[in-house]
Formats: C-alpha cells, structure tokens, sequence
C-alpha cells in the first residue's frame, strides 16, 4: 500500500475563482441589478457555476505562474464566466431568493 495521500488543499477549481473575481468586478462596476444581499450573490455565484466547466489545477507552481496555455484557457474561462453571470443575475433577478 502506498503512503501517498490526497489533500484536497492542493486542488483549485480556477472556474470557481474566476466566478468569483468576476462577481466582485461586477459589483465595483455598479452592474444595476446586482442584488444587494449575500443570498442574492450565492445564488448568482451557484448558477454560474453549475453552468461552467470545472478547471483544477494542483501545482502551487502552475497556480503562481501559469502556462502560456493555462492563461488563454483562464481568459476563455473570464469571458465565458461574464456571460454565465449575466444570465444569473437576470435569472435572479426575475425570481428572487425567498430566505
């Protein structure tokens, strides 16, 4: 048996960062309809999330400097994110969290 283990501090999901970083440059932006609740922004953040494809890297190498080819595909991912985000939010917006 092996003594290797998997910690799953060593996975990041850079979609799920991407989305992230996109709802908050929304939000500095004074996107209108933007919710001003927490809930609003979770659900946002999920919709978008469940629409993307996940993108994990392990190497805290690769995550500090990224490839030429990491980079194109994390600004695909920025791009694609934007639209995900805007179709949440409209969809948010037409029905809101009742919480």
């Amino acid at each position: 048996m092996s003594n290797v283990r998997l910690v799953a501090d060593d996975l990041f999901n850079v979609s799920e960062a991407i989305v992230l970083e996109e709802i908050q440059r929304l939000l500095d932006e004074g996107h209108p309809d933007m919710p001003d609740s927490e809930i609003g922004l979770q659900d946002i953040a999920a919709i978008a999330l469940n629409n993307m494809p996940p993108k994990y890297i392990c190497s805290p190498l690769e995550k500090a400097a990224p490839s030429v080819q990491l980079q194109q595909e994390m600004e695909d991912l920025r791009q694609f994110a934007r639209r995900q985000l805007l179709k949440a939010i409209r969809k948010v917006k037409a029905h809101p969290h009742d919480g």
